[in-house]
């Protein structure tokens, strides 16, 4: 209920805790934050405030006043005729110094109010009811007021005045708040506008489908100005245009990361790590010139493939030396022998030259399988049976301290892989496991079928999900530190003593494993032993009908009497050395110096030779497009390939086969005779 106060005037609380009175400078600071001008365009939000007041109290006017240092001016007001008055003699001046209404009943009975020009003059107040409007902080702002100029006994409405005070002082707040938010507005826009104009990275705004809206300046110094007819497109700026296509992003989708290579405004190549995202219909990009961050990366690279060239050349050049020594060194022993007639004693020389130039063609092997070019025969295998069949040699290779474990169940799914070249491999894992074990123990051999998801493609290893054969060799040994493990597989790394290793172990078993389609796994740790993992992809849907590992025939077959073979060879020393070879065999040779000589000899001979022999590396014509001219036309010749790097069989030939050099001479007739015996009689 209201009370009466000693002055005559009836005061409400209205709860105003934090209520501040006692710094009007604090006051006027807080006043400042808010704005207000009579012109404000809002004002007409306070003037229905104020009409409720002049209805609530019945009074000839109702205004709202806000009281600055020296004035008091009115932000709405019904029944004035002035916009503002001096703050000496403003009833609001009181009315903000306390938390409460303010009523003066009758201003002529009022002490502080008797003789002021606006009760004595114009417009005769007499009658004075005010609310303060206190806003968050405790500061009185101003007041909400009515004033007549007849007095009265009583007033009824201090509590809605109150709150119609309140009411002002939410509007106030929001006002505020709509103040900084367009503050932050004004200064992000402004902050965006400096960004955009000094960015150093490429800014653009496109639509949906890629026409150009805007570009900033560094966009415009890469690619020129964006064409201010609207029919610019982002696919005009890419090397390749049907790139721009693919680029399609949903509504609302961001950090979207692309690179792509474009074309700059005077043609040149610009590589451009894009970042984007969509908003409605338009589509938002920045973009890095990573052109020379490329540039350096393949710079690197290159460097660092020549150390990697330099590494292995240099490996290659001591060991081929050595063997060139000792293939040289024992010919020339040989030849004094022989000029002596120690013809005896000139078979041992040979021997270790022919033993010198087996080690070089295997050494060759080695580098072409670390390349992944060596000449590989795949077949579809039992993995069971090659584990079982390679047991006794793996054995064999190990001594009194090392036990050998083989584990590998019947139920391992077929692959198409050189099993040759996979017993060779898990051998040197065998070997190399038994070469690092100081200490007695355990050698174990086991493969089981394993499956490749698409969660597994985060491993690091380029390998499609789907179903593989996990051959893995584990010993019991002291295991790999961490810095040795990191160079294992590099070509001539190797941890034995001088002249017990070559360093190509590893790198050959990664490379034919990388060529068959699989990868390598290492798990190891100091004290725990190791482990290498052979992944090898199954191909083969049929798990029926799988050839046999024995029983494959007679491989001598006797091939028929008076056999003529054609020979293409671009080197014309070893043309010469194999056509004697063919020729001590009892075999008629018709020589040719290149693919394109021979299948002339074919198309101009009155009878076609039985078999052809060519060289896959060859001028004008090569051994592959011959043989598939040889095979299209004359499909009953059978065709011999050599190589000396890589290649592999040609499809659509049904008797290609391949021979990898160096070759034995007898290796070489055996096949050649196994070749013609195979084939259908003309």
């Amino acid at each position: 209920m209201p009370r009466a106060s000693m002055d005559g005037s009836m005061l409400l609380n209205l709860s105003q805790a934090n209520f501040r009175n006692d710094d009007d400078a604090a006051r006027l600071a807080a006043l400042r934050a808010y704005q207000l001008t009579p012109d404000d365009p809002d004002n007409g939000l306070y003037a229905d405030l104020v009409g409720l007041a002049r209805s609530l109290g019945g009074t000839e006017t109702a205004f709202i006043s806000i009281v600055e240092q020296d004035r008091q001016w009115f932000k709405a007001s019904q029944g004035l005729d002035v916009t503002e008055t001096p703050r000496s003699i403003a009833f609001c001046d009181h009315a903000i110094r306390q938390s409460e209404v303010m009523v003066v009943l009758d201003a002529q009975a009022d002490p502080r109010f008797a003789d002021n020009p606006l009760v004595t003059g114009h417009p005769h107040i007499r009658f004075y009811a005010g609310a303060p409007i206190i806003n968050g902080d405790g500061f009185a702002l101003g007041t909400i007021c009515l004033s007549d100029s007849r007095p009265r006994e009583a007033f009824e409405g201090t509590e809605q005045l109150a709150a119609l005070a309140r009411q002002v002082a939410a509007l106030l707040e929001l006002r505020k708040q709509l103040i900084h938010q367009q503050l932050a507005a004004d200064l992000a826009a402004d902050q965006r506008d400096r960004l955009w104009d000094s960015s150093l990275d490429m800014m653009l705004i496109t639509t949906t489908d890629g026409l150009l809206v805007a570009g900033n300046p560094a966009w415009e110094k890469a690619f020129g100005p964006v064409p201010g007819d609207g029919k610019g497109h982002i696919r005009d700026y890419f090397a390749r245009p049907d790139e721009a296509e693919v680029v399609q992003l949903a509504s609302g989708q961001t950090d979207v990361q692309l690179e792509r290579e474009m074309r700059g405004r005077d043609g040149q190549q610009i590589y451009a790590s894009w970042s984007l995202a969509r908003e409605g219909e338009l589509i938002f990009g920045i973009a890095r010139d990573i052109t020379r961050a490329r540039a350096a990366e393949a710079q690197l690279a290159q460097v660092q493939r020549m150390e990697s060239i330099g590494q292995l050349t240099g490996g290659i050049a001591h060991d081929f030396n050595n063997l060139l020594t000792i293939i040289s060194g024992n010919l020339d022993i040989a030849q004094k022998r022989i000029a002596t007639g120690q013809v005896d004693r000139a078979e041992a020389a040979i021997a270790n030259a022919r033993d010198g130039a087996s080690r070089a063609a295997n050494l060759t092997q080695r580098l072409l399988a670390y390349a992944r070019r060596q000449s590989l025969t795949p077949t579809l295998i039992k993995p069971t049976e090659l584990i079982r069949d390679l047991e006794p040699l793996a054995a064999q290779a190990l001594d009194e301290r090392h036990e050998l474990a083989v584990d590998c169940p019947d139920s391992l799914w077929p692959i198409t892989v050189d099993a040759s070249q996979l017993e060779n491999a898990l051998l040197n894992l065998v070997v190399n496991a038994r070469d690092a074990m100081d200490q007695p123990g355990t050698i174990t051999i086991h493969a089981a079928n394993a499956l490749r998801n698409e969660e597994d493609m985060a491993d690091g290893h380029d390998a499609p999900p789907g179903r593989y054969v996990r051959f893995c060799v584990n010993d019991t040994g002291s295991g790999i530190p961490a810095d040795i493990a990191a160079h294992i597989f590099e070509p001539f790394f190797t941890t034995k003593e001088i002249g017990k290793g070559t360093g190509l172990g590893l790198s050959q078993v990664q490379g034919f494993v990388a060529q068959s389609g699989g990868f390598v796994t290492l798990k190891t740790a100091p004290g725990e032993g190791t482990t290498l993992s052979l992944w090898l992809p199954v191909t083969a849907d049929a798990f029926d009908d799988l050839p046999g590992r024995d029983g494959t025939g007679d491989a001598e077959a006797m091939c028929r009497a008076g056999c003529t073979i054609l020979l293409a060879e671009d080197n014309a020393a070893l043309r010469a050395h194999v056509s004697d070879v063919l020729q001590e065999a009892g075999f008629r040779v018709v020589e040719a110096e290149d693919g394109q000589a021979a299948l002339d000899m074919m198309r101009a001979a009155e009878e076609r030779p039985d078999l052809l022999l060519s060289d896959i590396t060859m001028p004008r014509l090569d051994g592959k497009a011959l043989a598939a001219e040889v095979h299209q036309s004359w499909p009953e010749i059978p065709i011999v390939l050599m190589t000396g790097y890589a290649g592999g069989a040609i499809d659509s030939c049904p008797y290609n086969v391949l021979i990898t050099k160096p070759f034995a001479p007898d290796d070489l007739v055996a096949l050649v005779r196994r070749t013609l015996a195979a084939a259908p009689a003309a």
